[in-house]
């Protein structure tokens, strides 16, 4: 089988792919090929090197979370083989994400941000890690983590091996520490790219007809994922599900019939009409294979904050829920088992049959608002009629462009103007199951 490497790869990213440069950093639109092309360069150039220089390369590949290679990277990765014509000479198995090279042994691993310690004493048994690619690395926000990989991929190599990482990407904000480090001023050792969907000659006609509607109906979005700009944390967070809210509301369907229900309680210390902080509960009915998440029930809690009264609001919103639904439950609150409130909890609520309680997982608020948006964005978060304050409070969320700027990081706004509780509540249903639904 001949193939013909230009026509394989196309045309738009002669300087990337000539690139030896140690970091070699791509932000682009949606469909602009850049992780395709990405994943045929490792492709080719680990098969080149060994043949041509008798090296061996090998490849380090990371996301933020682990489990979410399988259908991403991992599967760009065997779709190159094959466009290559080469599925014969590599080693896919299964049950593993590692991919090898048989003719030389060179492999490909695979890992998360999600445990990013890991990262300091990664090594392959035969050959070089020299190179890396992070794909979606806005997801990244520590950029702590990302010295930590940057560390990793160190040593002597052969003339010539080269060590570099390659970050490919969507811009989604302008404060984010990558422009700050690599875009905001030149650096020899830096390269960067902007990529957009009209250099993809493999889009058909259709695809162009939908990023053109994207640009009439949502014409900010369009800059970020069209034109591959830096996005602006500055007005609404979820401009996107604003714009389009109708695929992001409905009822449960039949063929979506949920496996569990996740409730989120967020205490605060005030009522629904004082300023001060509000107690909520939000529940989240979970579907097969986390493919999508319905906010199915909202409650506040209206009375003075004694446990006995809290107990029973909880009591009654679970109840209330198997009732409707004969499902397990798993509610996770804030510090679940260091307050008297949930000391009393607990205590009330064990008995109920397919009832677990649990510590919330609260993963920081720009990766919580990550979560919400990706699975927005694919209207995989349904708000269903039932849930009033969560579609409002989503709606109104709005970036806190002084305090952004003063961080150096986005950040959202939080001055009673949106209501951030059922937020909250809502995101602690969500976040601990975040890397299963982000590969859902």
């Amino acid at each position: 089988m001949n193939v013909y490497l230009k026509q394989a790869v196309g045309s738009g990213y002669e300087s990337f792919w000539d690139c030896r440069k140690r970091y070699r950093i791509v932000k682009g639109g949606r469909a602009s090929k850049k992780s395709r092309t990405t994943a045929l360069w490792y492709i080719f150039n680990l098969m080149k090197f060994f043949h041509v220089y008798n090296t061996k390369p090998c490849l380090l590949v990371l996301r933020r979370y682990l489990n979410t290679h399988r259908t991403s990277t991992r599967s760009e990765l065997i779709w190159a083989i094959g466009r290559l014509g080469v599925s014969h000479l590599w080693e896919i198995p299964r049950g593993e994400l590692t991919l090898t090279y048989k003719p030389s042994g060179q492999v490909i691993l695979f890992r998360g941000f999600d445990d990013p310690e890991s990262l300091t004493s990664i090594s392959v048994p035969d050959g070089f890690l020299c190179w890396s690619w992070v794909e979606e690395f806005f997801q990244i926000h520590d950029e702590g983590d990302f010295n930590k990989l940057d560390l990793s991929l160190r040593g002597a190599m052969p003339e010539e091996l080269f060590i570099q990482i390659t970050a490919t990407m969507n811009a989604w904000n302008s404060l984010s520490w990558i422009k700050k480090r690599f875009f905001d001023k030149p650096d020899h050792d830096v390269f960067t790219d902007t990529t957009t969907y009209t250099q993809n000659e493999f889009l058909s006609v259709e695809d162009f007809k939908v990023f053109e509607k994207l640009r009439i109906s949502s014409p900010k979005r369009f800059l970020v994922e069209g034109l591959g700009q830096w996005g602006s944390c500055e007005g609404l967070i979820y401009a996107d599900y604003v714009d389009n809210p109708e695929k992001c509301h409905g009822e449960i369907s039949v063929d979506d019939k949920p496996q569990f229900i996740s409730v989120g309680l967020d205490y605060g210390s005030g009522t629904p009409d004082s300023n001060l902080g509000k107690t909520v509960l939000s529940a989240v009915a979970v579907t097969k294979g986390f493919k999508k998440a319905y906010c199915i029930k909202e409650s506040y809690f209206n009375d003075v904050l004694l446990p006995d009264r809290i107990t029973a609001w909880v009591k009654k919103f679970i109840l209330e829920l198997k009732s409707d639904y004969k499902l397990d439950i798993i509610l996770h609150c804030e510090y679940a088992s260091s307050t008297v409130i949930n000391n009393a909890l607990i205590l009330e609520l064990q008995g109920i049959k397919g009832l677990k309680i649990e510590d919330c997982y609260k993963s920081t608020i720009l990766d919580r608002i990550d979560l919400v948006n990706y699975l927005l964005g694919q209207g995989r978060l349904i708000f269903t009629k039932a849930v009033p304050h969560v579609k409002a409070g989503f709606a109104q969320a709005l970036w806190d462009t002084e305090k952004g700027k003063l961080k150096g990081i986005p950040a959202r706004l939080d001055n009673g103007t949106s209501d951030i509780d059922i937020l909250d509540a809502t995101e602690y249903a969500l976040s601990k199951y975040s890397n299963y639904l982000m590969a859902g």
